[in-house]
């Protein structure tokens, strides 16, 4: 059984792009990853990064069916709105927003928010917030990742029904009698930690190259997530539905510590040129930055920048957690001494509303 157990996580770390090799000590932190969905009572206890106070938040569940998932997805859709707030259960947490109020007529375009492996739509819930105060209509969502892993099905597999589900929320969102008339002629956004950064790059347009995975397998050898038999066989099954897969058209996009950098060249970037800021942690310990989030600044175009954040953790790129959610998913929570996530937020926030100021007509 603890062989079975420990293949299960092999498999589910792969989605992660950790450059360790698997070993019994990290099934304890992955088997905590694996258990985050289960987790979203806690995200009431959650911290919020200081927000603008521009507007009050609006909030509307958005159901979109999915056909291949045979469910409907539900996008929360955060939004600027005159409403007054109150206190709202939103899922299992409890928020201050005006749900179902109207829109502001003078909002900006839509941002995509697309939370790691095993997350749910609230992982990014500040920075969501934030940009609604700014004027930004925002999605934000829950990829059944656990259930693709397991499924065995090419097209369930998290790295080909992530970008296909970008298409439809775009097109859903777009399309809301609610935010129809204020997305008209507007670009879309996009911002995506670990695999949703991964799946915020083929939305945007970039095929993976399994050719760039065999010369890094031959000087890793031992990275088992990628480089392993089992690995390579599960890359093999997905490629054709992998490069088949259609862009989304996103107009710029924000990737906080980019996961599978192995899976691409420099090919793979040929038609891909809108503006991406790249952000990594100093001191990763799921992703080796030389393999992922430097080389797609080394891969993508010119108009593309990377920027470190020094001694931070994979997770601080998650929302700031309260002392009773460290205590239940420590693995996503504990940040160096150095660290202060709050404080990081409030600037990383501003910095995200401001680029995409810039470069979003």
């Amino acid at each position: 059984m603890q062989r079975s157990v420990l293949s299960v996580f092999r498999f589910v770390d792969n989605f992660f792009g950790c450059k360790q090799s698997f070993s019994k000590k990290r099934a304890t932190s992955i088997y905590a990853r694996l258990l985050i969905p289960t987790t979203t009572v806690f995200w009431l206890l959650v911290g919020s990064a200081a927000l603008s106070d521009e507007w009050s938040i609006g909030l509307r569940i958005v159901q979109l069916p999915d056909p291949v998932m045979q469910h409907e997805l539900d996008v929360a859709v955060w939004y600027p709105t005159q409403a007054n707030i109150k206190e709202e259960v939103v899922g299992m947490a409890i928020m201050q927003v005006a749900k179902n109020s109207a829109l502001l007529p003078e909002s900006k375009g839509l941002i995509l928010i697309s939370h790691g492996f095993s997350g749910n739509f609230l992982g990014h819930k500040d920075t969501a917030q934030y940009l609604a105060k700014n004027g930004y209509i925002v999605a934000t969502f829950t990829h059944a990742d656990v259930p693709g892993l397991t499924a065995g099905i090419p097209e369930l597999d998290p790295l080909i029904s992530r970008p296909r589900q970008i298409a439809l929320i775009v097109d859903g969102v777009s399309n809301h009698p609610l935010f129809k008339a204020s997305l008209l002629n507007k670009q879309v956004g996009f911002v995506g930690f670990s695999l949703g950064a991964y799946t915020g790059l083929i939305a945007a347009g970039a095929k993976p190259d399994l050719s760039s995975l065999e010369e890094y397998c031959a000087t890793v050898p031992r990275d088992f997530l990628l480089c392993s038999e089992a690995a390579r066989q599960r890359f093999t099954s997905i490629y054709p539905q992998l490069v088949s897969l259609p862009g989304t058209p996103i107009g710029a996009a924000v990737l906080l510590a980019p996961a599978y950098g192995p899976l691409f060249s420099a090919k793979s970037f040929a038609t891909v040129s809108i503006p991406m800021r790249f952000i990594s942690a100093g001191k990763d310990e799921e992703l080796d930055n030389r393999f992922n989030a430097q080389l797609f600044k080394n891969l993508a175009s010119e108009r593309a920048t990377h920027e470190v954040i020094e001694g931070a953790g994979h997770y601080v790129f998650m929302a700031p957690c309260s002392d009773q959610l460290k205590l239940a998913v420590p693995v996503i929570c504990e940040d160096a001494d150095s660290i202060d996530r709050v404080a990081i937020h409030k600037r990383l926030n501003k910095d995200i509303a401001i680029f995409f100021d810039e470069v979003l007509p």
